[in-house]
């Protein structure tokens, strides 16, 4: 594990010192030999060396010079010195020079083996010590999008931080804003479009794409800092970057309106290149870190407020138009909804959606501080119904798909959400016709038919639909008397035998294309389904 070069200029004692001492059970492997300096210094370049036994006076290149060369190199060698003579300035030398060790001769084995082993010891600790802080550097760079994505969310929510705390994360983590900065709070609202048409995975995307979009725009004269979304919202830190007419990083009117001229080039670009809009709101200067979450707060309640799609407004050109929030009156005007089903009163009940839904999409659209407003009244009234058939809410719709994240961006989205879960309450109802029972059919049918070619499972189908996978397992047999896997591959083989039949796509293209991950896999299925394999289907 480690290696050893003895240098004197007498053969004899290189030779026994080399042959009669138990260097392997201290952990020396390798032992080199050198009679003089010369030869030693050839053995140092041209061999890895991690200790060095040298005799301090020997004609030519002496122990001391074999030191300073050694020292001038930078190679780390650890050196312990011999010498018969009991010479001062030979031991002050030495000190000056790092020596780990200084003996006169003639030595005990016993104390030249304990000064060898105690180096051992030292250098399996900084070996170790070392490890750990390159895993730990490792860890940290891998988790770094991360750990300043969380301690960003930290600071917006208002999170108790100490000030030696922050800074030192700050300081870790490379992010270029420290306390008095003036800061910008940027947060970007996405278009309920997106999450209409997409399901969760998908939307990950997304908004990782219009996160990467911003910070390329944005970074070559902004320190940009952002979050993960919430909400559907993107929210960002911006601080100008220092130029050559600014000693310090500092906002002024140049700065503002070079932000906006890019705010307004990534509503365009998401736009063209995502098909969607983005509205993009910007705070008035805030000191960090301290007025960071009150001002956050504020660009958050207008953004919940706003119905615009699409723009770039902001707050201190007092240009954003402010909705004066009135409550959804449809909700609170009796009969109230949970009245209703506590009557059971199926045909009233969905009269007080169809209200409820018309006033939200009519006058209050997209606004998400109304939204949330009928979320959290609905999903009240469903858990009341819910205990009082004895059962838990999550029970039937899971816990993922009823969470305010995943229904809150749209009137659409929540109306969708609320109708399948009121009909999963009112199963035993016989108000529950074969008319609604077809339509949550059809939505799985034509999402199976849309994501064909990505992976569909029972888990992603639950997720587009809102319901429980177990319940929508069960709930689909009901209706079809037939497995939802089995459907799955009843259109996967029906869309290969298209494909074989139709056009001349490979193998391997067909695989692709009906969300099979390998063409084996493919080859067996079709197989055990038609009784022959694709490419015999395709000659016949």
């Amino acid at each position: 594990m480690f290696s050893l070069l003895i240098v004197d200029d007498h053969k004899h004692q290189v030779d026994t010192l080399a042959a009669t001492l138990p260097w392997n059970e201290i952990g020396i492997t390798t032992v080199h030999k050198a009679y003089g300096g010369q030869s030693a210094l050839a053995l140092i370049e041209d061999h890895p060396i991690d200790i060095m036994i040298a005799d301090i006076r020997m004609p030519g290149i002496t122990g001391l010079e074999l030191i300073q060369f050694i020292n001038q190199r930078n190679k780390k060698i650890d050196c312990i010195l011999l010498t018969g003579y009991a010479e001062f300035e030979y031991a002050k030398k030495a000190i000056e020079l790092h020596a780990v060790d200084y003996f006169i001769k003639p030595v005990r084995d016993e104390m030249l083996l304990d000064s060898v082993k105690k180096i051992i010891i030292k250098r399996q600790n900084d070996l170790q010590q070392h490890q750990i802080y390159e895993q730990a550097t490792s860890l940290l760079h891998q988790n770094l999008p991360l750990l300043k994505e969380n301690l960003l969310f930290e600071i917006l929510q208002g999170a108790n931080i100490g000030n030696s705390q922050l800074s030192e994360k700050l300081s870790m983590y490379q992010i270029p804003m420290t306390y008095g900065d003036s800061i910008k709070v940027v947060v970007i609202k996405f278009d309920p479009y997106f999450y209409e048409s997409y399901n969760a995975s998908d939307m990950k995307l997304f908004e990782y794409a219009i996160r990467n979009m911003a910070e390329e725009l944005l970074s070559p004269h902004f320190h940009v800092w952002s979050s993960k979304a919430t909400q559907a919202n993107l929210p960002l830190l911006l601080l100008p970057k220092t130029t050559e007419n600014s000693e310090t990083d500092t906002w002024h009117p140049s700065h503002q309106d070079l932000l906006n001229s890019l705010a307004k080039r990534l509503v365009e670009q998401v736009d063209q290149y995502l098909k969607g809009n983005i509205s993009i709101f910007i705070s008035n200067q805030a000191q960090f870190p301290k007025d960071i979450h009150s001002v956050f707060l504020s660009v958050r309640s207008t953004v919940m407020k706003s119905a615009e799609r699409q723009g770039v407004f902001v707050l201190e050109q007092d240009i954003i138009q402010n909705r004066k929030l009135v409550p959804l009156s449809t909700l609170y005007q009796v009969p109230m909804l949970i009245q209703l089903m506590d009557m059971g009163n199926m045909e009233k009940i969905n009269e007080k959606f169809i209200a409820i839904f018309h006033e939200l999409e009519q006058s209050q659209s997209d606004s998400q501080a109304h939204i949330r407003e009928a979320y959290l009244h609905l999903l009240s009234c469903f858990t009341y119904l819910a205990h009082k058939k004895g059962i838990v809410l999550e029970d039937i719709i899971g816990t993922s798909s009823h969470s305010e994240s995943h229904v809150i961006h749209s009137a659409k989205q929540l109306k969708t959400w609320s109708g399948i879960i009121m009909e999963a309450l009112m199963e035993d109802v016989p108000l529950m016709n074969d008319e609604n029972h077809q339509q949550l059919v059809n939505k799985i049918h034509h999402y199976i038919q849309q994501n064909l070619g990505k992976d569909v499972t029972l888990q992603t189908i639950s997720d587009a639909v809102y319901l429980h996978a177990v319940y929508l397992s069960k709930i689909y047999k009901e209706i079809t008397g037939m497995n939802l896997s089995e459907y799955i591959l009843r259109v996967r083989m029906e869309e290969a035998k298209n494909l074989l039949e139709n056009t001349s796509c490979k193998i391997y293209e067909i695989t692709e294309k009906i969300g099979y991950q390998s063409p084996q896999h493919f080859i067996r299925r079709f197989k055990q389904y038609y009784g022959v394999t694709p490419e015999i289907y395709r000659k016949q």
